[in-house]
């Protein structure tokens, strides 16, 4: 009898605990809703989140509020909303990075410090050159490095995707990618853009939605795309597969919330940009960009980073040994 009265007052508590975050879930939102977007203005990562953002607060009924919170290959800001309240006040608009920030050191935690929320994007990676330069094609470029060890001047930020990418241009080639290129760090594709364009640099790993504008005026050359096929919006541009190597990198952008975050207000969240992905005006927006319309739901979301986890997990592991 006293067993059975234990457990119904513990049954009690429980529930009662449980009473105001339902509550709260129910009620949210109540007001903006600040969604940190981890690298300077300008890039892909901040114009393809603002866009899908702008209409997803329609179907929220609160503003929100994108913050570009750049720096350290995107942990800084993915720092922040970690150390931010589980409301769902505080969103991260993340990708790949979490994955990369973590193998290469920079920060101690990765998807295990989120709650996958979804998927709104997978973005093909590209290989761009500036006008400046004296290669035109893909395998000009690698002649060019080949016969020239050192002169070409590359971009990336440390543990990002990008240096992911020139890790892979270089393993594919048969090149050593610290004798056959010089680095100059700088962190965001923004920022690595204006370098370009102003021939501070002569290559960087981009893709369609940061580069076009500059693709259209000559300023900017995409050598290859990182995809399994052709890209409609640049059809004349082969990619690595076509021309014997074989890479296949994007950049996959997702939602995600402080660990902790109600499913209830992850549910909400979700819904209001699942809306926005099947908006057509949005779907056209991204796809003339030259990024592919992907959501996922939260559990999809978790199984595909997942799988991504290990991929990058071995390509960055022997960076430390």
């Amino acid at each position: 009898m006293q067993k059975r009265t234990l457990i119904a007052a513990a049954l009690a508590a429980c529930t009662l605990a449980t009473v105001p975050c339902v509550q709260a879930a129910a009620a949210w939102p109540a007001h903006e809703v600040k969604f940190v977007i981890p690298f300077a203005p300008g890039g892909a990562t901040d114009i393809v989140f603002r866009i899908i953002s702008e209409a997803a607060e329609k179907e929220l009924g609160k503003p929100i509020v994108p913050m570009n919170m750049g720096g350290a290959g995107g942990s800084k800001g993915s720092t922040f909303v970690k150390g931010q309240k589980p409301d769902g006040y505080t969103l991260l608009g993340g990708h790949e990075f979490l994955l990369t920030t973590k193998y290469a050191g920079m920060v101690n935690f990765g998807l295990e410090a989120f709650e996958p929320v979804c998927t709104l994007t997978s973005t093909p990676l590209t290989i761009s050159a500036g006008s400046h330069t004296p290669y035109k094609t893909y395998q000009q470029m690698i002649d060019f490095v080949k016969a020239n060890p050192g002169k070409m001047i590359i971009t990336m930020t440390p543990a990002s995707v990008g240096y992911v990418v020139w890790k892979q241009v270089s393993e594919t080639a048969g090149l050593d990618i610290d004798k056959s290129f010089r680095t100059v760090i700088i962190n965001g594709v923004g920022p690595q853009t204006k370098a370009l364009l102003g021939a501070h640099v002569d290559a960087t790993a981009a893709d369609v939605p940061s580069h076009h504008e500059y693709v259209k005026d000559g300023r900017v050359r995409i050598l290859a795309v990182l995809h399994h096929e052709r890209l409609s919006q640049i059809p004349d541009v082969p990619t690595a597969r076509e021309l014997g190597y074989d890479i296949v990198l994007g950049a996959t952008r997702a939602v995600f919330a402080p660990k902790g975050t109600p499913k209830p207000v992850i549910d909400k969240i979700a819904a209001a940009y699942r809306k926005a992905c099947s908006d057509p005006a949005v779907i056209r927006k991204i796809e003339d960009m030259g990024s592919l319309m992907m959501y996922l739901d939260a559990e999809q979301t978790a199984e595909y980073f997942n799988k991504q986890d290990e991929v990058y997990k071995a390509s960055l592991a022997s960076e430390k040994k």
